[in-house]
């Protein structure tokens, strides 16, 4: 399992897509799972999975594919 904590957070938009691009092919190459942790919704789109943290709710929404 990898864990990544706001991989993006200090990087423009072409070079965090670039890591979010190298986690997920790591991600299904090593056929394993990742908990990514963001805050920025335009990453929604390259996972296969979200859950959400609202006022220290965890909710499991349906999956996104």
């Amino acid at each position: 399992m990898l864990l990544v904590d706001e991989p993006t957070s200090a990087l423009d938009h072409e070079r965090g897509a670039t890591i979010i691009d190298l986690i997920t092919r790591l991600t299904h190459q090593q056929a394993t799972a990742t908990v990514l942790v963001t805050h920025d919704r335009t990453h929604l789109t390259a996972v296969d999975q979200i859950a959400e943290v609202h006022d220290g709710r965890l909710t499991l929404p349906a999956l996104t594919q």
